[in-house]
C-alpha cells in the first residue's frame, strides 16, 4: 500500500489564482478592480475613462487624454466554515481517541472561521496617446481578491481530565494557510477609426506565486477522521508560472448623443506550475496536540520530506465577456471644441461633459472549463516517517463549476462641473457550483454587492475614494460533501473514505478604495 500526501497541491494552485487580475463574473474573483468600478458596482465597460481601461476595455484608451492613474484597495474578507458529516453532526477528529467532538460538551465551536486583517491590493496604469485617434495603455494589477489567508491549524477546547488542550482543526484537509501573489501587466492599444466608433486591443502577461498548507491522509479507513489510526500528514505546497499569456479585445460606439454602447471579451492561457513540495508525517501526538518532537531517538527531521519540483499544476482560466450600455445627459455648454486637433485632441470627460450618467452591464464567465484542478506528481517520491510511504502519483481536486451570468447597473451624478462626482452601483452573479463541491479555496455562491464613491478634481489631478460592500450566498450541503482528502491509500484510489467538505461555508468582503488619475 501506498501511503503519502499532496492534497496541498490542488487546492494550492487554486488558490494561487484567487488571491491577490479581476475577472468578470468569473469564480476567480470580485468584479473589476480599480476605485471608479468599485464605487459603481463593476458597471463600467462602456464608459470606460480611466486607464485601467488597458485591462477592462482597451476601446476606451482612445478617447482618453494622456494620464497616469494609481490606487488601492484595502480589502477585509470574512470566511467561516462549519463541518458538517453525513449525518448532519460535527465531525469529531478521531475516531479511536477520546477527544469531544466540536459543539459537544467541552469541544470547540464547530464553526471555524479564518483569521486575517486588511488585505492592500494595488493598481498602477497609465495611458500615452501617440496621436488624435490612437492610444497606447498600460496597467499592472492582481485578482480583484485578498492574496493572504490563514486558517486554524488546532481549536482549543477544555479536556474533562486535563484541562485546556486543542485538537486538529475539522478545516485542516480543504485549506490552512495561503500566502499568493498573481499580477497580470497588460500592454493595450486603443484605435478610432471614425467619429463615435473605437476599438482596442491588450496583450496579458501573467505571473504567479504560491505558498500553500493544508492536510492530507497517510492512510484511509472507513469511519470518518482520524488525525491517529490514519496518519495525519501537514503538506506545503510552493509554485509558481511566470508566463501566463492572454489577451483582451474590447469595443465601444457612441451611438447617439446620449447612448453608448461598450463590449469587452479575455482570453488566458491555462496557469501551469511546477511545483515544490513540503510533507511532515507524525505531526500529531496521540492526544490531538501538535507533536513537538516527532523524531524522538531518530535524526532531525526524520519525518520531513522535501522534494523540488515534485509535480505539474494545471488550471484553465475561463474566458469571460461584458456588454454594457450606458445612457448619459450632456450638459447643454460642455466647453468642448467643435472639431478634434493636435491641441485639443479627441478625449471625453464625463465630468465636464454630462450632468449624469447610468451604465447597464451583462457579464458571462465561462466557469464550466473548471472542472477539476489537474495535480500530477512524479512516481515514487518517499515520504519520510510513514510504513513505505509514497506520494500519490494523481491528487486532482474536482471543482465542478458553472458557467455564470451577472448584471451591473451604476452611475455618476456630477455635483460641481469639473470639481465633484458622486456614484454608487450594485451587482448581482449567479451561483456557480453544487454545494456538493464546496471549497475554501473560492467561494462560488451567488453574490450580490452594493458600492458608492465620489471623485474630487484638483487641478489636473481626480482624488477617488469608494466603499464596497460584497455578500456571498452561503454554500450548504448539509453534511453531504463529495470532495475527498488525498490520501496514499491504494484500494480507495488515493482518497479518504469520508468526505472531507460537508457542511456549511459563507463568506463577505468589505473594501475600501483610494485613488489618483492625473492628466496631461
Amino acid at each position: 500500500m501506498r501511503r503519502g500526501a499532496a492534497g496541498a497541491a490542488g487546492a494550492a494552485f487554486a488558490a494561487m489564482v484567487a488571491a491577490g487580475a479581476a475577472r468578470a463574473s468569473s469564480g476567480l474573483d470580485s468584479p473589476d478592480i480599480g476605485v471608479l468600478q468599485l464605487g459603481r458596482g463593476g458597471a463600467w465597460v462602456a464608459r470606460a475613462d480611466d486607464p485601467l481601461a488597458a485591462y477592462f476595455n482597451p476601446a476606451g484608451l482612445a478617447a482618453q487624454r494622456s494620464s497616469a492613474h494609481g490606487g488601492v484597495h484595502f480589502i477585509h474578507q470574512a470566511q467561516c466554515f462549519t463541518r458538517l458529516g453525513p449525518d448532519g453532526r460535527p465531525v469529531p477528529p478521531s475516531t479511536t481517541t477520546a477527544i469531544p467532538a466540536p459543539g459537544s460538551q467541552g469541544g470547540p465551536d464547530p464553526e471555524v472561521c479564518a483569521e486575517g486583517g486588511l488585505f492592500p491590493n494595488p493598481q498602477l496604469a497609465a495611458t500615452f496617446r501617440v496621436s488624435d485617434a490612437l492610444a497606447v495603455g498600460v496597467a499592472a494589477l492582481g485578482p480583484h481578491g485578498v492574496g493572504a489567508r490563514s486558517w486554524p491549524e488546532s481549536l482549543p477546547y477544555t479536556h474533562p481530565s486535563f484541562g485546556e488542550m486543542t485538537q486538529p482543526s475539522p478545516q485542516r484537509y480543504l485549506l490552512v494557510s495561503l500566502d499568493a501573489l498573481m499580477l497580470m501587466p497588460t500592454l493595450s492599444v486603443g484605435f478610432t477609426p471614425t467619429e463615435g466608433v473605437s476599438i482596442g486591443a491588450g496583450f496579458i502577461w501573467g505571473a504567479a506565486v504560491i505558498d500553500f498548507v493544508n492536510f492530507a491522509e497517510a492512510t484511509s479507513a472507513a469511519g470518518g477522521d482520524d488525525f491517529n489510526a490514519h496518519g495525519d500528514l501537514r503538506t506545503r505546497a510552493e509554485a509558481e508560472d511566470l508566463f501566463v499569456p492572454g489577451f483582451v479585445l474590447g469595443a465601444r460606439w457612441a451611438a447617439t448623443s446620449h447612448l453608448d454602447l461598450g463590449a469587452w471579451f479575455k482570453w488566458q492561457d491555462a496557469v501551469r506550475a511546477k511545483t515544490d513540495l513540503t510533507v511532515e508525517s507524525r505531526y500529531w501526538t496521540p492526544a490531538g496536540v501538535k507533536n513537538e518532537d516527532p523524531c524522538r531517538g531518530e535524526a532531525p527531521g526524520c519525518n520531513v520530506t522535501e522534494e523540488r519540483g515534485a509535480g505539474e499544476l494545471r488550471m484553465p482560466i475561463p474566458m469571460e465577456a461584458k456588454l454594457g450600455l450606458r445612457y448619459h445627459r450632456p450638459r447643454a455648454f460642455a466647453l468642448r471644441p467643435a472639431q478634434p486637433t493636435a491641441a485639443a485632441p479627441r478625449a471625453r470627460d464625463p465630468m465636464i461633459d454630462d450632468l449624469f450618467d447610468v451604465e447597464l452591464d451583462f457579464t458571462w464567465a465561462n466557469n464550466s472549463a473548471v472542472d477539476a484542478i489537474e495535480v500530477r506528481f512524479r512516481e515514487g517520491i518517499p515520504v519520510r516517517g510513514t510504513v513505505v510511504g509514497t506520494v500519490p502519483p494523481n491528487a486532482d481536486v474536482p471543482h465542478r463549476w458553472r458557467d455564470v451570468l451577472g448584471v451591473r447597473l451604476g452611475g455618476d451624478f456630477v455635483v460641481l462641473q469639473n470639481l465633484l462626482a458622486l456614484r454608487a452601483g450594485g451587482f448581482f452573479e449567479q451561483k456557480g457550483q453544487d454545494d456538493a463541491d464546496l471549497n475554501l479555496d473560492f467561494h462560488l455562491g451567488y453574490r450580490v454587492g452594493v458600492g458608492a464613491g465620489v471623485t474630487a478634481r484638483i487641478g489636473p489631478v481626480d482624488v477617488s475614494a469608494a466603499f464596497q460592500r460584497t455578500s456571498f450566498g452561503a454554500l450548504d450541503n448539509g453534511g453531504k460533501g463529495r470532495i475527498k482528502a488525498v490520501s496514499g491509500a491504494v484500494p480507495s484510489g488515493y482518497r479518504s473514505i469520508q468526505s472531507v467538505n460537508g457542511g456549511r461555508f459563507e463568506s463577505s468582503l468589505d473594501e475600501f478604495g483610494l485613488s489618483g488619475t492625473m492628466r496631461f
